[in-house]
């Protein structure tokens, strides 16, 4: 096999158009660059084994990983035409580019354009209503505690957050899936076996913890698709000061598996003013790490949750969908801005690569002066504390090194520190 760092690329058949639209609003992007992928002169194959992140600690985006079975390479790998089956399987990439790592310890990533399982088709047989995802090893018959399902359509996936136990020391670590699921007594009993008879009409929440939040990724591109969730516990689950909760927990018994073929799932009514919506955009510019997203050079997109961090594929130049987010309109006396805030239930996916050789934009872990101070301004506060302080850095020059100081009369837990934060 190839060795994966080899900054080869394909080219693709991908013409992406400007907005007609003129922007209301811009801000410099550090270092611009609209060069294509430079082409290599003959085809290159990859073939690796697709898996999960053997632990969340691999990579803060939670990418799939395509790693080579005779060594210990590996790379963070972002599919178009995502198909749970590929999960553990090797595949063949047949059209990619390679992004290496702008710093060092950063991981890089292969975007792959088009590729196929590398098995050899065997004879057609006729699909059945559900297809098992190879996430976890399953016990042959689930113990009784264990025996909780839920056969729904994913609304939503958290971010991945950490949480007390109440008997470990450790964090538990986790993510929730949003689901409205049948209620029917063939669902409550045991696995749909057809697309009759279904109303996905109960609101339930699975929490995936420990191993099972690596899953995350494949849940993410199963937004808005049935799946059925077996070998479930309940939990007593403490909120604060609201009280317990009963919920769906994942065990090491759980498996998932999704309906390929399934159709007519409707679209949700989501009330004004709470995390819903869908919208779909070429990303025209991305500042700050990816704080602050320009989307057709008209709506902005902020991602001030350092927990949310998205692929690395959201470029300059990439069509991606943002799921769940609240509109807000600033208006001011010169212009109006449109922008998505995202939320806790956000999932941003790519619809289509970037064109362009730009550089993947990797949030760091630093919870700085800047971004501290973010934390506590409102919404308007924090779009142009974020556009300032990147148009400042472009405008002088300055490197992650140096600080853009604020007035002398503002307090030092004030001022905005660039160099902990960017």
């Amino acid at each position: 096999l190839p060795h994966f760092p080899l900054p080869l690329s394909f080219p693709r058949r991908l013409h992406l158009t400007a907005p007609q639209k003129k922007p209301k609003l811009s801000a410099a992007n550090p270092a611009p660059t609209t060069a294509p992928f430079a082409p290599i002169p003959h085809p290159v194959l990859l073939a690796g084994t697709l898996s999960l992140p053997s632990s969340a600690a691999d990579c803060r985006n939670h990418c799939l990983s395509l790693s080579d079975p005779s060594s210990a390479a590996s790379v963070c790998c972002y599919l178009l035409d995502f198909d749970p089956a590929a999960i553990g399987r090797e595949i063949l990439v047949l059209a990619w580019n390679y992004l290496p790592s702008v710093r060092q310890h950063e991981a890089a990533v292969l975007e792959a354009v088009r590729w196929r399982l590398a098995e050899a088709p065997g004879p057609v047989h006729a699909p059945g209503f559900l297809a098992a995802i190879p996430l976890n090893s399953v016990d042959a018959e689930p113990a009784l505690p264990t025996r909780g399902r839920v056969f729904g359509m994913v609304r939503s996936v958290s971010v991945v957050f950490s949480v007390p136990h109440a008997t470990q020391k450790s964090d538990l670590v986790g993510f929730i899936a949003e689901m409205m699921c049948c209620g029917c007594r063939q669902c409550k009993l045991s696995q749909p076996e057809s697309d009759r008879g279904h109303k996905f009409e109960m609101e339930k929440f699975v929490y995936f913890v420990d191993l099972a939040s690596r899953w995350r990724p494949v849940l993410a591109r199963l937004i808005g698709r049935p799946v059925s969730v077996t070998g479930l516990k309940k939990k007593m689950v403490s909120v604060g000061k609201k009280g317990s909760y009963t919920m769906l927990v994942s065990s090491t018994a759980t498996m998932v598996s999704w309906c390929p073929s399934y159709v007519g799932v409707p679209p949700l009514d989501e009330l004004p003013g709470k995390c819903s919506g869908v919208y779909t955009g070429v990303v025209s510019g991305i500042h700050m790490q990816g704080m602050l997203v320009e989307l057709d050079e008209t709506v902005w997109l902020l991602i001030d949750d350092n927990r949310l961090v998205p692929s690395h594929s959201l470029r300059v130049g990439a069509v991606i969908s943002v799921k769940k987010f609240r509109v807000v309109r600033l208006n001011f006396a010169w212009t109006t801005v449109v922008l998505l805030e995202t939320c806790s239930k956000t999932s941003i996916t790519i619809n289509a690569f970037s064109v362009v050789d730009s550089k993947c934009h990797t949030r760091s872990e630093n919870n700085g002066l800047l971004c501290k101070s973010v934390n506590f301004l409102e919404l308007p506060g924090k779009f142009w504390m974020l556009l300032l302080t990147s148009c400042f850095r472009q405008k002088f020059k300055l490197d992650s090194k140096k600080e853009i100081w604020g007035s002398k009369n503002v307090p030092t837990e004030a001022r905005i520190g660039s160099h902990l934060c960017c």
